[in-house]
């Protein structure tokens, strides 16, 4: 469970979509794979995806918070 600050404001049309990228991001089992001798973080590009698709959703507020750390799974 997610608690969001109650200045989020998230519209009641996005929450449910919001609400799973953010469960997503916290619960992605990070992957590591290795390409040419380097390691890539699969997970990190998903999570920049996710938040990417909460910014297009107009939800600033949330990004702005889950990247400021003010975001915790309970």
């Amino acid at each position: 469970m997610i608690l969001f600050w109650e200045n989020d404001l998230i519209n009641k049309n996005n929450y449910d979509e919001v609400y799973k990228l953010l469960d997503f991001i916290f619960n992605d089992i990070e992957i590591v794979s290795i390409k040419d001798g380097k390691e890539i973080n699969l997970s990190k590009i998903e999570k920049e995806k996710a938040l990417k698709r909460i910014e297009e959703l107009g939800e600033i507020k949330v990004v702005e918070n889950f990247k400021a750390g003010k975001y915790f799974e309970i």
